[in-house]
């Protein structure tokens, strides 16, 4: 893979004055990671003994060891919570006293419940915005909590050498591993369980005051509802989802708010049930990847499994505004997915779908499947979410209406809703200084407005989104749009390796987002492998079958380049229905006719063509490409419909 460049690194522009905000702000930590081993299958087996005991465990051990150690509970996510802590020496007690404390508490308890952590920590820079944390190292340490076995400890080198004199402790060193999603080796330390039980350091403890261990009591107990509200606790019993649904406050607007019931099995075998639930497992992790939907975590829709009650007392349950719901039936050596998407408020059906798949490698298949509907349930929860704008007052916009607005401006791919697009979002800056995706769509607005011939200054307007998308990256790391503006304006400018590495970290990022996809498309085009474009850009046409005119224009030469004609001719003519003033579809479109022997279509096609660019010539279309004989194969097909 391709290095990534890193955003820290990048110089900025001599004019560029500076953007800051209160309330982000970046300092040296040890993030924790723990999560219990083995959750969903003993959520399967016995959800409310499970969600039981595991609230005890929460707060009667974790909230006042990490108390006790002077730690930050920063998130809690399910199974799993985040902590942070200014000392890598006290997060390693704090990790070592709570595996010690497991290791004691399951004493006596029968195995199948037994709760037993993964802890992973690492050290570096993060990123601060008013609760939580962000960046690098906390994806590191997430990924190591991965990487440890039940019961361990994994470390990263910068922890190691904080506490390798410090702590008398058998750590034992497991070299360079490679980790998920992070693109070079980390050397990582462990502390296994037989260690961990025979280790002779002590564990030293700091008091604290009672106010901040309460809050931290307060803040893992959270995890039960995760504001979520889909268990209730009332007189100390848990109640069933009919009686939660019944102790429930009222229904709000949430926002994009989704829950993902789990799926029901109609295969006729429950043996079969293991499918449905990591089915609805992967839809609800593809799910939270964007970044504009709050996902209800699995283990909150639990108590509603099999239930057959109206969306919206369950959406007022769990304060969903959106609840996904599903079946799966395998029929032989075939699976068939349904999938509805109802309004929680109303209790109407917005949107069904069907998907059929083979089952060959069943664990791809449900990756397959999960990412399919993911994607295409986050676009049409996305068009909600612009009409919900557009119906609001425009004396009542706060920045994310603002750049709903500016979105559906750019939308229409003319000069005046660029123009227009650009005012709105520049507007969401100023109300939100630290709002990334303002930054990542004005990245995106200026970008189109080079490419798609408006500017009079194209390379200044490249050199602009450029700059506010890494002004995005900046605020946050993982904003996927901006990567993929990077990625587009990298190759616009032959600068193909930066194209590659940001298509690459978009797609590590969201790989079921179809303006991700469409980003990789375009890069694979022009850096030659025209096979690997068409296949990324047909996925993504799948996601979101809305396809605007620079993908279709990327999409078709394409097709004209593989000799797919007639699909050049399908979509080019579609698309260019739809944006009759985009100025380059018309091209690629003569030279398909052309190569079809369609000659009257082809001068038809060019003469337009022409129209729109009167000083085009057949060298100049294409100099994107890192290769010059796909150019020259390019302009050979438009010579033959007659451009000069």
């Amino acid at each position: 893979m391709t290095a990534r460049p890193c955003s820290a690194s990048r110089p900025p522009p001599a004019d560029a004055r500076p953007m800051t905000s209160s309330l982000t702000t970046r300092r040296l930590a040890t993030i924790l990671f723990a999560d219990v081993s083995g959750y969903s299958r003993m959520m399967r087996a016995d959800e409310e003994r499970t969600l039981v005991d595991l609230r005890a465990h929460l707060a009667e051990l974790v909230a006042p060891v990490i108390e006790r150690f002077g730690g930050r509970i920063v998130k809690t996510v399910g199974d799993g919570v985040m902590v942070e802590f200014g000392s890598a020496v006290e997060a390693v007690r704090s990790a070592v006293e709570l595996q010690r404390g497991m290791a004691g508490r399951n004493d006596g308890v029968p195995a199948e419940r037994r709760q037993t952590f993964r802890i992973g920590l690492h050290l570096g820079d993060v990123i601060a915005s008013d609760d939580d944390v962000f960046g690098d190292t906390v994806n590191l340490a997430a990924r190591l909590q991965g990487v440890a076995e039940p019961g361990a400890i994994v470390l990263s080198a910068a922890v190691y050498e904080q506490v390798r004199d410090k702590l008398a402790l058998p750590f034992r060193d497991l070299g360079n591993r490679s980790v998920k999603n992070i693109d070079r080796p980390v050397h990582v330390y462990t502390l296994d369980s037989a260690a961990l039980a025979d280790g002779a350091a002590a564990v030293s403890s700091r008091p604290r005051r009672r106010k901040r261990m309460a809050a931290a009591v307060a803040a893992v107990a959270a995890v039960l509802v995760a504001g979520a509200g889909a268990l209730a606790y009332f007189s100390g019993h848990l109640l069933p989802a009919e009686e939660a649904v019944a102790a429930a406050p009222a229904p709000v607007e949430t926002g994009l708010s989704v829950a993902v019931l789990v799926f029901a099995n109609q295969s006729g075998d429950p043996a079969q049930d293991y499918f449905s639930d990591g089915l609805t497992e992967d839809i609800t992790r593809a799910l939270g990847r964007f970044k504009q939907l709050t996902v209800l975590s699995y283990g909150a829709v639990l108590p509603y499994r099999g239930k057959n009650l109206p969306p919206q007392e369950i959406g007022r349950a769990l304060r969903a505004r959106y609840i996904v719901g599903g079946t799966v039936r395998r029929m032989g050596p075939r699976v068939r997915v349904t999938v509805q998407l109802s309004d929680a408020m109303t209790g109407t059906q917005l949107w069904s779908e069907h998907y059929d798949d083979d089952l060959g490698d069943i664990f791809a298949v449900q990756d397959r499947i999960a990412r399919r509907i993911a994607g295409t349930l986050a676009t049409n929860l996305q068009q909600l979410a612009v009409q919900q704008s557009l119906r609001k007052p425009t004396d009542n916009l706060d920045a994310y209406d603002m750049l709903l607005r500016g979105r559906t401006r750019a939308a229409e791919t003319t000069p005046s809703g660029n123009r227009a697009a650009r005012e709105m979002l520049e507007k969401a800056m100023a109300m939100a200084p630290a709002y990334a995706d303002a930054y990542a769509e004005l990245a995106g607005v200026h970008f189109e407005r080079a490419t798609f011939g408006w500017s009079e200054f194209p390379q200044q307007d490249i050199d602009t989104a450029i700059r506010y998308a890494q002004k995005a990256i900046d605020l946050d790391e993982e904003n996927v749009l901006a990567h993929g503006v990077l990625a587009r304006a990298y190759a616009a400018t032959r600068k193909y390796d930066l194209a590659m590495a940001e298509s690459e970290r978009a797609l590590e990022i969201n790989p079921s987002d179809a303006e991700v996809l469409r980003a990789r498309a375009a890069v694979l085009l022009w850096t030659g492998r025209i096979e690997e474009s068409i296949a990324t850009a047909e996925i993504a046409n799948r996601l979101n079958p809305n396809i605007g005119p620079e993908a279709a224009l990327n999409l078709g030469i394409a097709y004209l380049l593989s000799g797919r004609y007639a699909d050049a001719v399908r979509l080019l003519e579609t698309v260019r229905a739809r944006f009759p003033a985009y100025p380059l579809l018309d091209l690629p479109l003569a030279g398909a006719y052309a190569e079809m022997g369609r000659a009257t279509d082809a001068k038809d096609a060019m003469d337009e063509g022409r129209r729109k660019n009167p000083h085009l010539e057949a060298a100049s279309f294409g100099t994107r490409f890192q290769d010059p004989a796909l150019q020259q194969r390019l302009a050979a097909s438009l010579r033959k419909a007659g451009l000069n």
